[in-house]
């Protein structure tokens, strides 16, 4: 069995990972089942960026109403039909930007881009 890695990530300074799954892997279709073999990597809760501010020259994590997070899941959880959702959203779940692909590149360009697009607005 090869060795899985992370899906490799531009993320800027400003930003706390406080959670990663993402892998750089293809979903395994299960014989005669709409469930992915390694479904341990696509489940609904795959990646999630929280952007953070410095005070009195210390990073912190905003409160719940100024937060904004960058959240990664797969959807239907497990399933070989589902796909990669990202959301840029806040701290009560308003979501202000979201794209939906199987494509793990095509959601590792977006989320570089938007991490890079909000990381300006400090």
């Amino acid at each position: 069995m090869s060795l899985l890695t992370l899906m490799q990530l531009r993320i800027p300074t400003g930003y706390a990972v406080t959670y990663n799954k993402f892998y750089d892997v293809d979903p395994i279709s299960q014989a005669d089942s709409d469930f992915i073999e390694n479904w341990g990597y696509f489940t609904e809760d795959l990646l999630q960026i929280v952007k953070i501010g410095i005070k009195n020259g210390a990073w912190y994590v905003p409160d719940r109403e100024n937060r904004l997070l960058f959240d990664l899941g797969w959807y239907p959880d497990s399933s070989i039909d589902g796909h990669y959702t990202l959301e840029v959203v806040d701290g009560e779940w308003n979501v202000f930007k979201s794209i939906s692909t199987k494509d793990r590149k095509v959601i590792k360009e977006k989320l570089e881009g938007w991490l890079a697009e909000y990381g300006c607005q400090m």
